[in-house]
């Protein structure tokens, strides 16, 4: 178990990336707005289960890590920031802007979430923009347009950029053009969030039942070259994944059952009674959850 040796109120994030695990977290006026919120970076030894290194970070958001370093998102002053991976700190940070007039008297970007991909950091926000940011965060190299739907996640692969749009589908950004190649649409579903794993791009999300009086149902889509096809149903309810080993895990946030899927064909390969949290990363080999008391576990495989 890992307890890091802070007042943790709520972990934002828990990714890995370059052999650490690495946590977000917030702790003190983290409620509201939370316009003056303080949180922590944290570096953790998947190996050891000991935190290496740690730093202040106002604000916090969202954490992608890449080659570079850490890129956090401060939400509130339209800003990206690029964190040096050895010692946390911030060593540079870049304004970021609309390439239109959202309202009268507001041009706030209000970056949401960060996903680095080769050559690149992407930021979106639920603005309808999608931001290209060279890695060493010096500028903005292009902005794509994206309509102004509830934005529901985005993954960067090694070919493309995928931004879920709710109801209005799955879109396919190409990172030689800078513009939207595609647009899948998955009628009658809800894309909720969007993964790389092993190759595949796969899309969680929920279709509504016909009948008003019924759930929706929970369904996990495969990304094909002529659209898309549900391949497996998920438990219901808000969920907890990551992709590592070649497989997607997942579990309801929580839940006490951790469910190990095959991302080509959306089947259940194991699964094991654990107790899921709030977020799940895989590295160092093994499979860590992020739990509302502001520990982070290891579970078995």
């Amino acid at each position: 178990m890992v307890r890091a040796a802070l007042s943790v109120a709520a972990i934002y994030a828990l990714v890995s990336g370059h052999g650490s695990l690495w946590l977000l977290t917030c702790n003190r006026g983290c409620s509201g707005e939370a316009r003056q919120a303080v949180g922590h970076v944290l570096r953790v030894d998947p190996r050891t289960a000991r935190v290496l290194k740690s730093s202040v970070l106002p604000r916090p958001q969202a954490i992608a890590v890449g080659s570079h370093g850490v890129y956090a998102l401060d939400f509130w002053r339209d800003r990206i920031r690029l964190l040096d991976s050895r010692t946390l700190h911030v060593v540079r940070s870049l304004k970021l802007k609309l390439p239109f007039r959202f309202s009268a008297h507001d041009n706030a970007f209000l970056p949401f979430a960060v996903a680095v991909g080769p050559g690149a950091v992407w930021v979106a926000t639920d603005r309808g923009v999608l931001a290209r940011v060279d890695l060493r965060v010096t500028r903005v190299v292009a902005t794509v347009r994206l309509p102004f739907d509830a934005f529901g996640g985005m993954a960067a692969g090694p070919h493309a950029v995928w931004v879920a749009e709710s109801l209005a589908g799955l879109y396919r950004v190409d990172p030689r053009t800078n513009r939207v190649a595609a647009r899948i649409r998955m009628e009658g579903f809800d894309a909720e969030q969007v993964v790389v794993c092993d190759g595949k791009v796969l899309v969680l999300g929920a279709a509504a039942s016909v009948q008003r009086d019924l759930p929706n149902r929970e369904y996990l889509v495969r990304v094909l070259r002529d659209g898309a096809k549900r391949i497996g149903r998920l438990p219901s309810g808000p969920l907890a994944y990551t992709c590592g080993a070649g497989s997607l895990w997942l579990g309801q946030q929580g839940g006490s059952r951790l469910e190990r899927i095959d991302p080509a064909n959306g089947r259940v390969v194991a699964q094991r009674r654990a107790k899921i949290g709030t977020a799940l990363a895989y590295a160092g080999g093994k499979l860590w959850t992020a739990r509302p008391d502001g520990a982070v576990r290891q579970l078995g495989m």
